[in-house]
């Protein structure tokens, strides 16, 4: 327990940092997202349409409130195939109040967060049998491709994040896990005797 909380801490102080430099100083984040033309208009439109916040999604299908017909139920789901593909699709998480980035709330989550991965990759780590630093660093470093595959790749296909959100995103994660796998390969082993580096 103490090698996986050891490693979760590591883990999770090199994930943040990594983070921090890669969202605060880096410019390639903000490559990736678009602007509207006329964001005063549209922030307002959203405040006087958006009670709470949440996911919103445009064309919203909605659920029926009463049971309909098969021939209303025909009807609405042509409606809605035709609307979606016509266009345009929005998926947009919105808070209402905005965020406030001096606040310490957001980090305290987000290394709790990157805590709780590294963690975990530090209990998996501990379940390999046999390996070399580099294998445990390739272990890691794979947890990142795994999370950017299962998580980034379903959002493009679906919600159209563009290709460079996507590899951004995806880039983003292997380097994270990548740097936190230097030192968790070398602190999360199962034999405390040293290891061949290859």
């Amino acid at each position: 327990m103490g090698r996986i909380i050891f490693g979760g801490i590591l883990g999770g102080i090199i994930a943040f940092v990594w983070s921090f430099v890669s969202w605060m100083v880096f410019p390639w984040h903000e490559w990736t997202f678009q602007s509207f033309r006329n964001e005063e208009f549209v922030s307002w439109v959203i405040k006087e349409n958006v009670k709470k916040d949440g996911v919103y999604i445009i064309p919203h299908a909605g659920s029926p409130k009463t049971a309909v017909t098969p021939g209303e139920l025909k009807d609405k789901i042509e409606h809605e195939k035709s609307s979606t593909k016509d266009g345009p699709f929005v998926y947009a998480q919105i808070k209402r109040k905005g965020i406030d980035y001096t606040s310490p709330k957001q980090y305290i989550i987000s290394f709790l967060n990157q805590f709780l991965g590294a963690a975990l990759i530090s209990f998996l780590l501990l379940k390999l049998s046999e390996s070399t630093y580099m294998g445990r660093l390739l272990f890691v470093t794979t947890m990142g491709l795994i999370v950017g595959v299962l998580g980034s790749i379903p959002n493009w296909n679906w919600f159209g994040g563009g290709n460079l959100f996507l590899l951004v995103n995806m880039a983003d994660l292997i380097i994270t896990w990548f740097l936190a796998g230097l030192l968790m390969a070398a602190v999360v082993k199962q034999k405390p005797e040293r290891d061949l580096l290859m």
